[in-house]
């Protein structure tokens, strides 16, 4: 399953970035002339943009078209704007910056990407995750090659700074996504929904995250989608795991674009070697549909429609019973919708509104048992921001959410129904001011209401960035956030209250030209974890939940330290970036028989990435090296409690290798590409389960250890290497 749609995604790798576009360049001076390098440059209310170099002059690529705005930000000067008129190329532009006070950008992982004029989070193109090896175009794939993260092996989800997967929250166009990832087999990691075509960047903040989000104790993932395509055009693609077709369509105001895809991993697992038994290969479709209209300068209207459905039969390891292994068969539909408006006034106002709802249904055959659930979620969001003097920002908002889940278990004699319904409510108000040039603040306040839990609470937070030289400043952070229980706990009906963990953040940051140095340290303290009472500890993560004393008893602690290096410069047509995280962290919560680390957790994890264009072979090689030290098992032998999750398995590595070969086949322009993950074929273990009377163990494996692909793409405009 967690090969699930990999090929799709690069099937798609024409399909949003073919319009032709166009070039906006120029170059940044202060106002006596001198060159300003490392500034951010790109169009407002969007994620297109670049950075300077070190003689002031930038360049990016960009679909939007007609009025726009140029922002500019750098650290030690005013924010500068500039109105631009788009039908084409726009060269030559000269913008002064004035000496002010330096922006905030000291508070999540900043990795240097090059699309947002928000520099409080690390940034991620769709080409940089399409472009990364081994990420198979899956946008959590490729965040997991920045500091903070773990390899997930045979669990789904992002896992940030000691957090499990529910605590990192994916975001749509500021709305919640309530199943962000694809429906999978226990034990076998699932790949995230949404493309990295649908959007056009992605924003990872890895701890002390805005006040306008919530419901997340370690991480937000933000997805932006695209808003406009350049022109109409046409795609279509073939690979190992199935098909697809696209188009897109411009009119003078307005925006339309469709998608079909049909996936069956037949030919790929029939020449993969598996660690698992797909008896019923994975196979399904689905399609999505976007629309986008400026109805007024400065305000733009998207709506999004995404829709899929497959099925899989999966013979895998029995989660309760080790060296057994049963059947699991899954059926999974899924919708997902949203509609937003976004709105500047003049240079004062921002404002914002959104609606989405999601759906998610899952059939499911666990050996002779049959299980049937689903949820849906509705939510909505409003805020403003208000550009004042004096530096100062103020944004408010409020948002609602609905959601329900619903678990249906037909059994002999009887049938178990499992549901919980949950309302809530949230406001908060977040300023960001710099009263001199060498210092920059942004206190923010959320408060939440939870009708289910009968709870309110006020999480308060607050950022500071201090400029320590022309290209340097150091970030100061701490915060408090809140999330709700387990779905599991919920529909067992047990009702503790919200669990709140407290971050502590600092760091320095270098960036120079198309070079950047990140240094982070954090603590994060857990307060009011969900914690069971109970003297029999189940490594299952998919069990149930009954017949035991739960309450909030449970506490942790996670710290680390990160370091992030990107450089663009040191040869041409080289983009490299290297990662890595330390983190020491232990929890008393769940089931845990004493404070242990997770079996999630692995001390230290590294990522060397790398991307080269060659020139006269219109061809990009990209390779991507992971290492993480080995992480803790159960291993129920033991029965003194102070060697609780005290083994660990080997180490972790993985090499990938991706190409990329521009051409054309007639009037289509053509990308084949071809990859390999796990080159040297390591038989990477996650972890080890033992049978009930602990005298063997078993292996937790990957779905695949090593994986090949191929396919080839066609579309009828082209791009070259600049986007690549």
């Amino acid at each position: 399953m967690q090969r699930i749609f990999t090929l799709l995604s690069c099937l798609l790798f024409t399909a949003h970035l073919a319009g032709a576009q166009a070039t906006i360049s120029g170059k940044i001076t202060d106002t006596k002339e001198v060159p300003v390098s490392g500034a951010s440059v790109s169009l407002d209310n969007t994620l297109d943009g670049g950075t300077t170099d070190s003689a002031g002059n930038f360049r990016f690529i960009t679909t939007e078209t007609g009025a726009q705005v140029l922002a500019i930000t750098a650290v030690g000067f005013e924010a500068g704007t500039m109105p631009v008129t788009i039908s084409g190329n726009v060269t030559d532009l000269t913008v002064k910056l004035k000496s002010s006070a330096t922006r905030m950008e000291g508070v999540t992982v900043t990795a240097g990407f090059e699309t947002s004029n928000d520099k409080n989070k690390a940034i991620l193109t769709t080409l940089d995750i399409i472009t990364t090896a081994g990420a198979n175009a899956d946008v959590v794939k490729a965040i997991q090659t920045l500091p903070g993260t773990q390899q997930s092996g045979t669990q789904t989800g992002l896992f940030v700074r000691g957090g499990d997967a529910s605590e990192a929250a994916v975001i749509v166009d500021g709305l919640t996504s309530q199943n962000a990832f694809m429906s999978s087999a226990p034990g076998v990691a699932a790949r995230s929904r949404f493309s990295p075509f649908q959007v056009k960047g992605v924003s990872f903040s890895s701890g002390g995250y805005s006040a306008k989000y919530g419901q997340a104790l370690s991480s937000v993932l933000e997805l932006n989608t695209v808003d406009f395509p350049d022109k109409t055009t046409i795609n279509t693609g073939i690979n190992m795991a199935g098909i697809y077709l696209s188009g897109d369509k411009l009119w003078t105001h307005s925006a339309g674009s469709a998608t079909a895809y049909y996936n069956n991993l037949t030919p790929f697992y029939g020449l993969a070697k598996t660690n698992v038994d797909y008896y019923d290969v994975p196979k399904g479709g689905g399609g999505s549909a976007r629309y986008a209209w400026k109805p007024a300068k400065g305000g733009i209207l998207k709506l999004l429609v995404n829709g899929a459905y497959f099925k899989a039969g999966t013979r895998i390891p029995d989660p309760d019973t080790a060296g057994k292994n049963f059947d699991y068969g899954l059926a999974n539909t899924n919708i997902y919708s949203s509609i937003s408006y976004r709105q500047a006034i003049k240079e004062k106002w921002n404002l914002y509104t959104g609606l989405s709802y999601s759906y998610n249904k899952d059939d499911i055959q666990a050996g002779a048992q049959p299980i049937n659930q689903h949820d849906d979620r509705l939510q909505f969001r409003l805020e403003a921001k208000r550009f004042l003097e004096h530096h100062l920002t103020v944004l408010v908002g409020t948002e609602l959410q609905h959601f329900t889940y619903n678990r249906h278990v037909p059994t002999l004699g009887y049938e178990v129904q499992q549901k919980f319904t949950e309302n809530s409510a949230a406001l908060y108000a977040e300023g960001e001011w710099g009263p001199l040039s060498w210092i920059s603040v942004r206190p923010g306040l959320r408060y939440e209401h939870s009708a289910l839990l009968n709870q309110d609470v006020v999480a308060p937070r607050l950022n500071v960035a201090l400029r320590t030289g022309k290209f340097s400043q150091i970030g100061l952070a701490a915060g408090s956030f809140y999330q709700l229980p387990d779905v599991p706990y919920l529909l067992a009906d047990y009702r503790p209250k919200m669990q709140q963990a407290w971050h502590y953040i600092a760091n320095f940051q270098w960036i120079k030209g198309e070079r950047t140095l990140r240094l982070e340290g954090y603590y994060k303290d857990y307060q009011q974890l969900v914690r069971e009472h109970t003297t029999m500890y189940n490594p299952n993560s998919y069990r149930a939940v009954y017949g035991v004393a739960v309450d909030n008893s449970g506490y942790g602690y996670a710290t680390g330290a990160e370091l992030f290096w990107r450089d663009k410069k040191l040869i041409k047509n080289l983009d490299y970036w290297v990662s890595y995280s330390y983190i020491d962290t232990r929890r008393l919560y769940k089931n845990f028989l004493a404070q242990a680390t997770p079996d999630f957790i692995s001390d230290h994890n590294l990522s060397l990435v790398a991307k080269y264009w060659i020139d006269k072979l219109q061809t990009q090689i990209n390779m991507t090296y992971s290492y993480a030290s080995g992480r803790p098992y159960y291993n129920p032998n033991y029965t003194d409690n102070s060697r609780f999750l005290s083994d660990r398995t080997n180490d972790y590595h993985n090499l990938a290798f991706t190409v990329n070969y521009l051409t054309h086949v007639k009037k289509w322009f053509t990308v084949i590409y071809a990859g390999v993950d796990n080159v040297t074929n390591q038989h990477n273990i996650f972890g080890y389960r033992y049978n009930t009377d602990g005298t063997q163990r078993y292996a937790q494996l990957p779905a695949l250890y090593r994986s090949f692909f191929v396919g080839i793409n066609f579309s009828l405009t082209e791009f070259d290497k600049d986007e690549l």
